[in-house]
C-alpha cells in the first residue's frame, strides 16, 4: 500500500511538472513533442526488448498504434502550444476539457448512445473554464489551442 502511495505521488508530480517544463523549454511545441515522443518510443522499445516481450505485430495493428501515436502527438502539440501562447494554468485547466470531448467522441467510436449524465458534467466543465478565464483577450489564443485538443 505504501509503495503504491509513493508511486501515485511521484506520477502526480511528474504529470504536474510537464506543463512547467513545457513553458521553460525554449523549443517550439512541435519540436518539443517530436523529441518527447522519439525518446518515449526508444525507451519503450528498449524495455520491451530487454524484457523479451517484443513480439511481431500485424500491419493493421502497426497502423492502429501509429494512429494512436499521431493523435497523442497532436494532443501534446496543442497542449504545449496553449501553454506557450498563454501560461501554464490555462493549458492545464483547458486540459480538464478532455472529459467534454470524451463524452461526445467515445460514443461515436464505440457505437453506443451518448450518456446524458456525461454530457451534463462535460458542459459544467466547459462552463467552469469560461468562468475562470472569461475568455480574456490576452489568453484567447492559448484558450483556443487548449480547447482544440
Amino acid at each position: 500500500m505504501k509503495d503504491a502511495f509513493i508511486k501515485l505521488h511521484i506520477s502526480i508530480i511528474l504529470a504536474g511538472a510537464t506543463g512547467i517544463f513545457g513553458k521553460l523549454i525554449s523549443l517550439n511545441e512541435a519540436l518539443l513533442v517530436w523529441y518527447r515522443m522519439m525518446l518515449a518510443s526508444l525507451l519503450f522499445l528498449l524495455v520491451l526488448s530487454v524484457s523479451k516481450r517484443l513480439n511481431r505485430i500485424s500491419f493493421g495493428d502497426a497502423l492502429r498504434i501509429g494512429g494512436v501515436g499521431l493523435l497523442l502527438g497532436l494532443h501534446w502539440v496543442f497542449f504545449y502550444g496553449s501553454i506557450k501562447a498563454s501560461n501554464v494554468s490555462i493549458g492545464v485547466v483547458c486540459f480538464s476539457l478532455v472529459g467534454f470531448f470524451t463524452a461526445f467522441l467515445e460514443p461515436l467510436i464505440n457505437c453506443h448512445r451518448v450518456s446524458f449524465k456525461e454530457v451534463v458534467f462535460s458542459l459544467l466543465t466547459l462552463f467552469g473554464v469560461v468562468l475562470i478565464f472569461h475568455f480574456d483577450t490576452r489568453y484567447r489564443l492559448g484558450i483556443g489551442l487548449g480547447i482544440i485538443w
